[in-house]
């Protein structure tokens, strides 16, 4: 029998896990994306050998495809999106364990709060992403068809829906702005 917990977390619990995620991010300093997205990586996969939650693994799946936006030519991710995912993989890449992932069923539940709380914050460059990558596929699939004319090239058809998306973003990070106001936002680039 499986159990579920709930876990609340006051605004000053939340305060806390947003300054480890701030030291990390003002440690990061200006590395390299690429040495930050590698960093990231290779935790990801430390985590999937470790982590025997579904909770956990889909969460860790869902970290592996910030990076797969990054590195995506054609996605081209604009600032300040890139910067704000980029700080995210810089706390994966970088994270200060408060439970040490040894610990016998306890060892993740630290690292099961700091992704949720990235991806949170980080939900629509996520949604916007995978929206893009199944037009991407599906479209493809439609238009690469033998036979079939092309008046409009991939770059074209793909940089369209691509502007619309990283609009999308914009807009919707504004709202929840407006909305929730900037108490609620657990990265932000200074």
């Amino acid at each position: 029998m499986a159990l579920t917990v709930t876990l609340e977390f006051s605004e000053d619990e939340l305060d806390y896990f947003r300054s480890l995620m701030h030291r990390v991010r003002d440690r990061n300093g200006q590395r390299p994306q690429h040495e930050v997205a590698a960093a990231a990586v290779a935790e990801v996969e430390r985590l999937r050998a470790t982590a025997r939650s579904p909770f956990i693994r889909r969460r860790i799946d869902r970290v592996a495809c910030l990076v797969a936006m990054l590195e995506d030519p054609e996605w081209q991710l604009p600032e300040p999106e890139r910067g704000r995912v980029l700080d995210g993989l810089a706390y994966i890449a970088n994270a200060e364990d408060l439970v040490p992932d040894n610990v016998p069923v306890l060892g993740l539940v630290d690292d099961a709060i700091m992704l949720e709380l990235l991806l949170r914050e980080l939900q629509h460059e996520l949604d916007a992403y995978e929206e893009f990558d199944e037009y991407r596929r599906d479209e493809a699939a439609r238009r690469d068809k033998p036979g079939v004319h092309r008046p409009v090239s991939r770059e074209d058809w793909l940089g369209s829906r691509r502007e619309a998306l990283h609009a999308r973003i914009r807009e919707r990070r504004d709202r929840d702005l407006a909305r929730d106001g900037e108490a609620y936002q657990l990265i932000t680039r200074f």
